[in-house]
């Protein structure tokens, strides 16, 4: 197979992940990518969605990111208070970059939509970066209802 039909394939499957989302867990994305947080108590696979992100920085010669209980646990301050206020956060001390989103219900929405901006698709696929936290907050009664946090670091 010649080299470059695999990234090719990836971004073709990339491109799809808006149509298969709006069809339903059951066309082969995997449910936790396509769980809906829009509802109080929902739980992000936030391994599963890492997964996802891997799966693009794989296919770039980037190395996987890991889960870092300090940047998760800033990144979900960072989306309670990004719900809160409506502003996009800064990017907090300890991590390298930021990537946030809202209105998006769905991990594989958000992704995405990250994956459309040519400046997020850079900082995913960043080579120097190790280490992660994502966290999403739901909030009914504000403008976009999901708020959506991801932090990397080196």
């Amino acid at each position: 197979m010649p080299a470059f039909i695999r990234p090719l394939a990836f971004a073709l499957a990339i491109a799809l992940v808006p149509a298969l989302a709006a069809c339903g867990p059951t066309i082969g994305l995997a449910p936790e990518l396509t769980a809906r947080m829009d509802a109080p108590g929902a739980k992000l696979d936030t391994k599963a969605a890492l997964g996802l992100v891997n799966q693009l920085r794989h296919a770039r010669q980037a190395p996987a990111l890991i889960i870092d209980a300090e940047l998760e646990a800033k990144a979900k301050q960072a989306a309670k208070a990004y719900s809160a206020n409506g502003k996009s956060p800064a990017r907090p001390d300890g991590a390298d970059a930021i990537l946030t989103s809202a209105g998006y219900v769905t991990f594989a929405e958000t992704f995405s939509g990250w994956r459309g901006s040519s400046n997020d698709t850079a900082a995913l696929s960043d080579p120097s970066m190790t280490r992660a936290g994502l966290a999403v907050v739901w909030s009914g009664g504000s403008e976009f209802g999901s708020y959506w946090v991801l932090l990397m670091g080196k």
